[in-house]
């Protein structure tokens, strides 16, 4: 009688990984409008949302996955334009206007109506240094965001939607996009034109691959795949494949073996 074994163990990393098939294009379409300045990505369920620097008549569209414009709205300004970033609570889109110098020069994270009616704001925690947030991503409970605190390194910081900071934790310094939020882990596009993600908690990347298109200006989950813009004229939204998604670091690259 034969008698197989199956022994899963385990490949521990100590630092970003590329497996193969990570960062494979699934489909890509050029972005909708003449803007070419998408920073920000949200989903609506089978709906993506693109922030294209949004000001008050232009620059948020409703698409399909497949990049058919249902709709554009605006963000009316608050505070200084443009916004930054996107994110989808279930009800509401977030995002993130700047302010200018003379008045409370902190971030304002802004809520607004799926029609562009603002609905709500509140400032980033007094320690972050203004003008520093560039993401905000939901995780179904909390709005994650990147700050940095005077004197201090990156970080990303967890609020309540009425703006109260229940914690911090350090970040890789390469954070340079909007981020994305799927399964405890972060996703955000880097300095160095790589996408990476990263554990909550955690203070390095658990994986990368080279960004789509040469560059990273904005991600998005859509709940089974991962979505960039790159930086190009005309711009380009990338609809991408990563095989880690939702995995714990000490569990990535599970390896098979058959005894008989």
């Amino acid at each position: 009688m034969i008698k197989v074994i199956t022994i899963l163990t385990t490949i521990t990393m100590s630092g970003p990984v590329t497996y193969a098939g990570m960062g494979q294009i699934i489909a890509s379409w050029q972005g909708p409008g003449p803007y070419n300045r998408v920073n920000g990505i949200a989903f609506e369920g089978e709906y993506i949302w693109l922030n294209n620097e949004a000001g008050e008549r232009k620059g948020v569209f409703k698409c399909t996955k497949t990049g058919s414009v249902i709709k554009e709205i605006g963000f009316p300004y608050h505070g200084w334009g443009p916004a930054y970033a996107l994110a989808f609570d279930g009800v509401y889109l977030w995002t993130i206007f700047h302010q200018p110098v003379g008045t409370n020069k902190y971030d304002h994270y802004v809520k607004y109506t799926t029609a562009g009616s603002e609905a709500g704001a509140f400032v980033a925690h007094s320690e972050i240094l203004y003008w520093s947030s560039v993401s905000v991503s939901w995780d179904g409970q909390y709005l994650w965001t990147d700050e940095r605190p005077k004197g201090v390194d990156k970080k990303a910081g967890k609020y309540t939607t009425a703006g109260t900071l229940v914690g911090t934790f350090a970040v890789p310094q390469v954070w340079r996009t909007d981020a994305a939020y799927y399964n405890n882990q972060l996703w955000t596009g880097g300095l160095d034109n790589y996408v990476y993600g990263m554990n909550i908690g955690g203070s390095t990347f658990v994986a990368s691959f080279a960004a789509p298109g040469g560059s990273c200006a904005a991600v998005g989950f859509d709940g089974g795949y991962l979505w960039t813009a790159d930086r190009n004229k005309p711009q380009y939204i990338y609809k991408v494949d990563i095989e880690v998604v939702g995995v714990a670091p000490a569990s990535v690259g599970k390896v098979k073996a058959l005894y008989r």
